[in-house]
């Protein structure tokens, strides 16, 4: 097994990582794009789902923005076997630690370039993040354009 160092190293953003996740009400893996790590105490990450119908009426009825809702396609290389959905208004934050020692997160594979841009534009006009938050993120984020 890697040190909490190395494991901290390997987390890059734009990559998937699969884990079944406490802040959602489900025991399965759900795939989750990493946006960061920050002070190595805590992992900013979307988590993403296939339930499209579900998100579309969330949105909907909410009225937020659909450019806030990143499809991501499955494909070669990212390992997603149905097309997946992130809320860019719904950013986690995840302790490094509690990842690290619970030995479930697995790398599946990376988002395209093209997706990493639509998350960023997402991030950046939601409503519902604080603007600490979305500067904290979008100043980690590679320049893409």
């Amino acid at each position: 097994m890697p040190s909490i160092e190395d494991f901290i190293e390997a987390l890059s953003i734009g990559d998937i990582y699969w884990f079944v996740n406490p802040q959602i009400n489900s025991l399965d893996p759900h795939p989750h794009i990493c946006l960061g790590i920050y002070d190595d105490e805590c992992v900013f990450m979307l988590c993403g789902t296939s339930q499209f119908e579900t998100k579309r009426r969330h949105f909907e009825l909410t009225g937020l923005p659909y450019e806030t809702l990143v499809r991501i396609q499955s494909n070669h290389t990212n390992t997603i076997v149905k097309d997946t959905f992130v809320d860019c208004n719904d950013i986690q934050n995840h302790d490094v630690g509690d990842l690290y020692y619970n030995k479930t997160l697995r790398k599946r594979g990376m988002v395209s370039d093209a997706e990493l841009l639509q998350i960023r534009y997402g991030i950046q006009i939601s409503e519902l993040l604080e603007e600490g938050t979305k500067k904290q993120i979008l100043r980690a984020f590679p320049e893409l354009d």
